[in-house]
């Protein structure tokens, strides 16, 4: 993979993992797509939410990578299946519970305004704009689903790229526990 494309995709990923809020109950599956305009296509792949934690499955042209947030986790792990090796990485996700919102708990990075409210995949969202104190970062909008209490569609434009990552076919229901944690049998790698 080339450097700019690696460089996009872990982009990507952290501001996923910058935004991404799961209510205490939500419990879904949703497809992904993120479209870059620096990105070589749209990359794909399926998110797994089950209260605080997250698993994302992004269909890479080296193959599968998998994300995982375990609950509570001071940190996350990126799995690579085909190698059967993970890295660890300090866990950047903003977690929303019942009792916060986007406005307050993103505060201390930028201007954070609610913007009014769009229906995102039959789900009533809060649009949200930021302006990030950090200019390298650039500004975004934020369309926060009411019901998950995580964002359906994330758009951000920065100085290197402009990007949206929007979740489709999002299907509710119980998930299993183990998807949320490092499959046996893989080992530890750092970059």
């Amino acid at each position: 993979m080339h450097c700019k494309a690696k460089r996009i995709l872990w982009a990507s990923l952290i501001l996923v993992f910058l935004l991404a809020g799961a209510a205490l109950a939500a419990e879904f599956t949703a497809d992904m797509v993120i479209t870059s305009k620096m990105g070589q296509g749209d990359l794909t792949g399926r998110a797994f939410v089950k209260g605080n934690a997250l698993r994302q499955e992004l269909d890479t042209p080296i193959g599968v990578q998998t994300t995982i947030i375990p609950s509570g986790a001071a940190v996350m792990y990126v799995l690579l299946p085909g190698q059967k090796k993970y890295m660890e990485i300090p866990n950047t996700q903003v977690t929303l519970d019942s009792s916060e919102d986007l406005e307050a708990k993103m505060a201390n990075q930028g201007k954070v305004t609610k913007k009014g409210s769009e229906t995102i995949e039959g789900y009533s969202c809060d649009v949200y704009s930021i302006v990030y104190n950090d200019k390298k970062l650039g500004e975004g909008t934020i369309w926060v689903s009411s019901k998950l209490n995580y964002p359906l569609k994330i758009y951000t434009q920065n100085p290197q790229d402009t990007a949206t990552i929007m979740y489709r076919n999002i299907r509710e229901g119980k998930l299993d526990e183990g998807m949320f944690s490092i499959p046996p049998g893989y080992t530890k790698f750092s970059m």
